[in-house]
């Protein structure tokens, strides 16, 4: 190789290792979309909600929901204590309380590329909430399930954290260990939304954290605390390191929402999009940024609008093939350039809070409730499976 070719290859190297991804890289359309129902409650009208997904390390695919059966009517309501403390359930609304109905996280297994599915587990809660735990679910190298539950939204258990914090299961969600804090309850509060391996196998939480004790202020109060978490651990999740700041200081404290997706970048940096309050516009928005790595962390980059209308929790996957996928109930979006410019798939939109993953064989598989967030009895809700794959135009 000729001097000159050496110096062009390294300037290239260099320029994306600085800005990430070239503009104008190739573009894939997707191919052989289907779409099926993989599962329906007991009882109809149904009520399951609040999909996640994931690989195991054997190649099969994992979906967990909450699942909800019982009278619609007739049923106890929460104390008052909990009601005023969970603000919920939302004035004139009492169908949102949970409370007195079979509530479980509900886990099904596929060993056949998502042809037929099997019921792995359902364990069960308690709660006035329509779910804790559930939607940050993955599986680490060893084959354990790792789990986020939000203890707040547990309050007829008073022995579990109020706050966010880690479960796993070694025996593919059958049972599960004790509760692993991840950060002091008496400085933070926090909410697990999502659990991601980057590529160096190292986990990250994302979700929110407000600098205040576990437990010591009502839902909305919470809600308008919180702003972005992010924390990092290089030992399956055993240690935890400190946040680590995601937006820009202008925008901390009064962020307004905790649920975010971030995509790990072929250099390391993360593409993140948000989901939060724009108290300026008096509206709920999609937001994006990038992390640049720093050493084993990140540094805080510009946040601004995102090209995408607001559509509950934010949902993206870096997949094999290179691009990073937007996935939403308005449709799926792609990136090569690390969200400078997206272009949209031709596919349909999803179900709700979808959630995806990608098959050993480079299939893509969106799952996601057929509904919205539904008040108890007034939806026939089921879970929904999109399958895919990307191919070079």
């Amino acid at each position: 190789m000729h001097q000159a070719q050496r110096l062009i290859l390294a300037f290239v190297a260099l320029m994306l290792a600085v800005f990430g991804p070239v503009a104008g890289a190739d573009e894939y359309a997707a191919v052989g979309h289907a779409r099926q129902t993989i599962y329906h409650s007991p009882q109809t009208p149904g009520y399951t909600c609040w999909t996640a997904a994931w690989t195991m390390t054997d190649g099969t695919l994992m979906v967990s929901f909450t699942q909800a059966t019982g009278p619609v009517e007739g049923r106890p309501q929460a104390p008052e204590e909990v009601r005023k403390k969970l603000d919920w359930p939302p004035p004139g609304l009492n169908g949102y309380d949970m409370t007195g109905l079979d509530l479980r996280n509900v886990h099904l297994r596929s060993a056949d590329g998502g042809k037929t599915w099997e019921q792995a587990s359902a364990d069960s809660f308690t709660s006035c909430m329509n779910g804790a735990m559930g939607e940050a679910e993955t599986a680490l190298a060893d084959g354990t399930v790792l789990r986020g539950v939000f203890g707040y939204y547990l309050p007829y258990n008073p022995e579990l954290p109020k706050t966010g914090y880690l479960e796993r299961s070694s025996d593919g969600s059958k049972s599960w260990g004790k509760p692993e804090l991840l950060l002091d309850p008496l400085k933070y509060s926090v909410c697990v939304k999502r659990i991601r391996v980057l590529r160096d196998g190292r986990i990250i939480v994302l979700g929110g954290v407000a600098s205040v004790p576990a437990n010591s202020l009502n839902r909305e109060a919470y809600c308008d605390l919180f702003e972005p978490l992010l924390l990092v651990s290089k030992d399956a999740g055993k240690t935890w390191s400190v946040p680590i700041p995601v937006v820009p200081d202008e925008y901390r404290g009064h962020w307004g929402g905790e649920e975010y997706d971030a995509a790990e970048l072929p250099n390391g940096d993360l593409l993140c999009v948000f989901r939060r309050r724009v108290p300026e516009l008096k509206k709920e928005a999609r937001w994006q940024g990038v992390l640049k790595k720093s050493g084993e962390g990140w540094t805080v980059g510009e946040v601004g609008p995102a090209p995408f209308a607001h559509s509950g929790h934010p949902e993206l996957l870096a997949t094999k093939e290179g691009p990073i996928l937007h996935i939403a109930t308005d449709g799926i979006s792609q990136t090569n350039d690390a969200g400078k410019s997206w272009q949209r798939l031709d596919l349909p939109g999803t179900a709700y809070y979808p959630h995806a993953a990608q098959a050993q064989d480079g299939r893509i598989f969106v799952f996601g409730h057929v509904g919205s967030d539904d008040a108890y009895g007034k939806a026939d809700q089921s879970i929904v499976m999109d399958a895919f794959r990307l191919e070079k135009k």
